[in-house]
Parts: structure tokens; sequence; C-alpha cells
């Protein structure tokens, strides 16, 4: 029995050390009160000590590693998808362009329809004609050839020594050129209307046998509507002065063409209720200042002297004012002036 101790102490002092790292299982001691037996003995020195693992060193670090990346992947990966919304809806992100405006009319159309809001646009604006050269409440900028043919009574005085004064009927024709330009805007949407236009005017009066006036002003339209026939005030002012005349017919002692007279600077207005920039009826009066002095010869001499009128005035691209502007100046020819 000592034998068999000592034999499997031998056994055990040869075996090498378990690694620290990882340690096996220990082996239990056999029993003292066990019967040993010469099998147990040879069976411990035939069988070898089965060796531990082994661990590699350098595979530590690689191994210790590996959780670490694995971790790094598995937080980044989820990271690419897209966290849905509550409610199980998923989160719309409009795409960045690179200027305004950032939403599409889509993305109003969705706000809209959420809040319910009701947006009527306004219908398109119709383009101006003739590119401005009638008036419209579209245009900004507006250039016209006006003219008008109107019926008129003509005072004058008769004598600068006496109350007599001579009255008649006569015609008048005018021709004037109008620049207007925005004096009052109004804007609706993306359309821009003018209200009121302002603007410098001139032109020439013809009136009798050849009388002849010259004017210089302003004219101003104040319109009521933004369509194209939308109503129109019109309001014109001007100093006038007269550039010639001819001589009365029947007048032998007197020279029959057409000579200058001029006179000093008189003053004429009117005011006129029109349609769009077609026409308008219109209602005024001129007044011409005297040039009477003692000193003057009596040919040269320019009395007191006016009229009031009544006519229809127009841009000449329509037609209708200038045949009514042209038969005013034919019937002139054929007054016969007191």
């Amino acid at each position: 029995m000592i034998a068999t101790i000592s034999s499997l102490a031998v056994a055990l002092a040869l075996a090498p050390e378990p690694p620290i790292q990882r340690p096996t299982a220990p082996v239990s001691a056999p029993d003292a009160s066990a019967p040993a037996t010469e099998s147990v003995a040879v069976e411990a020195e035939a069988t070898p000590p089965e060796e531990p693992p082994t661990t590699d060193v350098a595979s530590e670090p690689t191994a210790e590693a590996d959780p670490v990346t694995t971790e790094v992947e598995a937080t980044s990966e989820p990271a690419t998808e897209a966290a849905p919304a509550q409610g199980g809806e998923q989160l719309h992100v409009a795409t960045e362009r690179p200027g305004p405006p950032y939403y599409t009319e889509e993305d109003l159309a969705e706000l809209r329809a959420r809040h319910e809001v009701i947006v009527e646009s306004p219908p398109p604006r119709a383009p101006a004609r003739w590119r401005c050269l009638i008036a419209d409440p579209t245009c900004r900028h507006t250039f016209e050839l006006q003219a008008m043919g109107a019926y008129a009574l003509r005072v004058r005085q008769g004598d600068t020594t006496g109350d007599s004064v001579d009255r008649w009927s006569s015609a008048r024709a005018q021709y004037d050129f109008w620049m207007s330009l925005p004096a009052l805007a109004e804007t609706e949407g993306k359309s821009r209307y003018t209200r009121i236009s302002l603007g410098p005017k001139g032109g020439v009066i013809f009136s009798d046998t050849g009388d002849l006036w010259g004017n210089l002003g302003i004219a101003m339209r104040y319109w009521l509507g933004r369509g194209r026939w939308a109503p129109s005030i019109e309001v014109t002012s001007a100093l006038s002065f007269k550039l010639g005349t001819k001589t009365p017919r029947g007048d032998a002692d007197l020279d029959p063409k057409f000579r200058m007279d001029r006179g000093p600077v008189g003053f004429t207005a009117d005011v006129g209720v029109g349609i769009g920039g077609f026409g308008a009826i219109v209602l005024g009066g001129q007044y011409d200042s005297p040039l009477a002095r003692e000193d003057i010869p009596e040919e040269y001499r320019v009395y007191t002297s006016g009229m009031f009128y009544v006519g229809f005035r127009g841009n000449i691209l329509w037609g209708g004012p200038a045949a009514a502007a042209v038969a005013a100046h034919a019937s002139t020819r054929g007054v016969q002036r007191p």
C-alpha cells in the first residue's frame, strides 16, 4: 500500500502545472479508505496526463477587439434606417433645394387641405392692346394721340369802348399728344394696376375759318375699374396761346391768306367721362386774355374772348374720335365769323 501511494505521488509530481488563465477542474484525490490495487498504479503510470488547451497570447488582443467591432457595427447599423414616426406613419423629410421657394406646390396644397384653407387665385391678366398706345389700367406708361371734335359756343368782346359782345356758334377740332405716368398704382396678386395716371400734354386747336391756338398743360385720368372697358374720369388743363388766323371772307382790304397772329396766354380746361382709353364725352371751356392797348394798331389788337364746348374725344387709333375731329375741322371752314 505504501508503494502504491508513493507511485501516485511521483505521478502527480511529474505532471505539468495547469495554466493560471484557464484552470481545469480539480482532480479529486483517491479515497484513502478505498482498497488500492496494482491495476490502479499501472493505469496511472501508463496513461499520460491530459495537456491543457494552449492559448495563443498574440491572438488574445484580436479576440478582445472582435466584440468591440461587432458592437460598433451593431450600433451603426440601425442608424441608417429611418425611424418611424408616432402612430406608425413614416416621417416625410423635404429634400433641400439650392434656393427659394423651399416648398413645392404639392406641399402647399397639402398644408391648405390640412387646415381647410381655400385660396382663390385671381384670373390671369389680359394683355394690353396696341402696346399701351391705347390707355389701359394694366399699363404703366401710356403714349396717346388724342383727337376731339366739339360744338363750341363762342363769345368775344366787340369793342373796348363799349359793352357790345359778339356771340356765335362754331366748331372746335383739337389734336393732342398725351404721356400718362402712373401716379397711384394698386397690386392684386402678381398683377399691377394703375388707379390714377398723370402726365404732360400738348397740341393744337382749330376753330372758325382758320383760328389756330396751341396748348401746353397736364392731363389726369382716374380709373373706376380694372378692366379694358373700365370707366374713367379725365381732367385736363393747359395754357393756350394764339398762333395765327385768317382774315374774314369778303373783306377786300385785308389779305385773305393765313397770317401769324400771336396773342397773350390764355387758359383752357375740361372734364370728361370715358370708357376705357377709347373715348370720352367732354365738357370744357377756354379763355383768351386781351391785348388791346391804345398804342397797338387796330388790326393787331386782340380782344377778350372765349368759348364753351361739348364734344367727343378719344384715341385716334380707334378711328371714331379721329373721324369726329376731321368732321369738326372741315365744318369750321363754312362758319362765317362776325
